[in-house]
């Protein structure tokens, strides 16, 4: 069975927030990260590498891990989002493909997760590139098979993978969702209100 790993965000800056760490707000009893990582870890992921930057000791200590996830730290966090995608990826087990979640969207839930591995698992390969839509808009996480781990890890520019995706466009799954989980995150206090 080919395995699919995710790396999870947790190092932003958070800087459109003015203060506090978005990933430590208040979230259905908990903060907005433990409710991402809850919804990641009950699906068919074979391993998460939470990947830390600011405020890395609340983060990590907000989070139980499976036995088979573990914490990346991002040392230049500050360098944007690409730098913590390689980090996660440098820690990541031997798989087939890397799905990149972002912390900050804790609306998604276990069944959202499955469906993008189920869909890549059943009509991608190592050389495809999984990217879900939600009324034309593109939307998160995307799943990267492993013949792109070269690429991502060399990859220059700061703010995450999509030119690699804008590159290889021929072997890009495009994936329409159902709802708009897979496009809701928090940029700012009010969005926590405004979504839930």
């Amino acid at each position: 069975m080919p395995k699919v790993n995710a790396i999870l965000l947790a190092a932003g800056l958070s800087s459109r927030m003015n203060g506090p760490n978005k990933l430590l707000l208040p979230f259905h009893g908990g903060a907005v990260i433990q409710s991402v990582y809850r919804g990641l870890s009950k699906s068919k992921i074979n391993q998460i590498t939470v990947v830390t930057g600011r405020d890395a000791d609340q983060v990590m200590s907000s989070l139980s891990l499976r036995l088979n996830d573990q914490f990346a730290h991002n040392d230049n966090f500050e360098l944007g989002m690409t730098s913590s995608i390689q980090s996660g990826l440098s820690r990541s087990q031997p798989c087939d493909a890397i799905m990149i979640c972002l912390g900050d969207m804790p609306w998604l839930n276990t069944a959202d997760y499955d469906f993008l591995i189920e869909s890549f698992l059943s009509e991608g390969g190592t050389q495809r590139i999984l990217v879900p839509w939600y009324d034309q808009k593109r939307a998160n996480p995307v799943i990267f098979g492993k013949n792109y781990f070269d690429d991502m890890s060399n990859h220059k520019d700061t703010n995450g993978c999509a030119q690699i995706v804008r590159d290889n466009q021929e072997n890009v799954l495009n994936l329409n969702v159902d709802n708009d989980r897979f496009i809701k995150d928090i940029d700012s206090l009010g969005d926590i209100e405004l979504f839930d």
